[in-house]
């Protein structure tokens, strides 16, 4: 193997290398992005987002993440009626299709409408039912 092409493979692995790093350098960072823009609409991350940016002192630090849990308790209330509302809307729309509706039909609305956030076992979350709620972090002082 002469010098040129020895050259020539080291550039193209190199570009490839780098290609393949920014590649995933830039998923990582657009993932970061889109979990910190919807942190706060999310009430299971609402709390750590929020101490985040309030940056509490040691003093404050209980009372907000008091305040802070009894709301994000009302947020979990008030998404979990909705999403319950919103089965039984599309329950009773599915009830007053059936009649309408082929057989056909019927089972292709059954197939498309059965999902995972119709599932009586999904997480706290309904977007993500396969994940677990994450774990909550502790302060330091109480880490022993």
């Amino acid at each position: 193997m002469n010098t040129k092409v020895k050259i020539a493979l080291i550039i193209i692995v190199t570009l490839v290398i780098g290609i393949v790093l920014g590649a995933m350098l830039n998923r990582a960072f657009l993932r970061h992005r889109i979990q910190r823009a919807f942190a706060n609409r999310n009430p299971v991350g609402m709390v750590s987002f929020m101490e985040r940016s309030i940056r509490p002192t040691p003093d404050q630090r209980e009372q907000i993440r008091g305040i802070l849990e009894k709301h994000r308790k009302k947020s979990l209330d008030i998404r979990e009626k909705f999403m319950m509302d919103m089965q039984a809307e599309f329950e009773s729309l599915e009830a007053e299709l059936d009649p309408v509706l082929t057989p056909e039909q019927k089972k292709r609305l059954k197939d498309r409408s059965a999902g995972p956030w119709r599932d009586p076992r999904r997480s706290q979350d309904p977007r993500r039912p396969w994940r677990k709620p994450p774990r909550e972090k502790l302060p330091k002082e109480q880490i022993k």
